[in-house]
This record gives C-alpha cells, structure tokens and sequence, in this order.
C-alpha cells in the first residue's frame, strides 16, 4: 500500500529550520547528516555538493526532511502558496496553541487566526499557516475531537 515516508524541503540554513520544524512538531531530530560524494552528485545534479540532512520524526512514522546544499549554487525561490509548483506540509499536532506557542518563543507567527474547515476531508480539522525560515509555508492542524 502507498504511503509517505518523507516531505524534503530544501534549507538555506539547517539550524534555524531544525529549531522552527521540531518546535512546530515536537517530533524527534535526528541529524545533521552530511552525504556527499559521486553517488550524491548524480542524484542531484551538483557537482561537488555537501548535503547537511536532518530529520524529523512525526509520530505515525513520516520524517520531515531538512537539506542545506553546501558548495552549490542556491538561488532562493518564491514559495508561496499560489505559485504554480509550490508545495506546503500540513502537520497533524495534537494541540495547536502548545505549537504556536513554541513558535512564537521562536519568533514565528501565524498568518492568521486558527479557523476550523467545514467541508471536505479536513472537516472539523482546526488550522492555521506560520511562514517558516526560507518562506516556507507550513500548515498546522488540529483533528477534531
């Protein structure tokens, strides 16, 4: 059966955007691990990159993937929510305010007040976006009890 084993999401800076996903999760770090060589070049396409991987490990077993590309050429891209190819996690926490909470201790705020969804299959899920390091958008939610 499919299932998500990860979400990447492309980091400027690894500290930073391990502080802001463990404290928007309260999931487990693990990393940083530093891949590099031939085997690495050809599956990104970077000569002479180091990639400084670090985890983090929600509780139904899917991981958050944090890649810093070190000695490649980063442009930063626009990932907002309405560009076309634009991607956002949406994170199951089981108390909302306890992550805002965290991530304003961070410096971090939402971009609005929590609503609840009223239809589809997020219906009676309570959520909120809080722009992340590098403009990453990231959704919280909150199942309904």
């Amino acid at each position: 059966m499919p299932r998500l084993h990860h979400i990447g999401i492309t980091v400027s800076d690894t500290a930073a955007a391990t502080a802001f996903y463990a404290a928007a999760t309260g999931g487990d770090v693990i990393g940083p691990l530093s891949k590099s060589g031939p085997a690495v070049e050809a599956a990104t396409g970077y000569r002479g990159v180091e990639i400084l991987l670090t985890f983090i490990r929600l509780d139904d077993g899917v991981f958050l993937e944090l890649a810093e590309y070190q000695g490649a050429d980063n442009p930063r891209i626009d990932p907002d929510n309405g560009h076309t190819g634009a991607a956002h996690p949406a994170v199951v926490v089981p108390d909302i305010e306890a992550s805002l909470a965290r991530l304003a201790a961070l410096g971090y705020e939402p971009l609005s007040q929590t609503m609840t969804a009223t239809a589809g299959p997020l219906d009676g899920y309570r959520y909120v976006y809080v722009r992340g390091p590098d403009d990453v958008r990231v959704e919280l939610l909150q199942e309904p009890h």
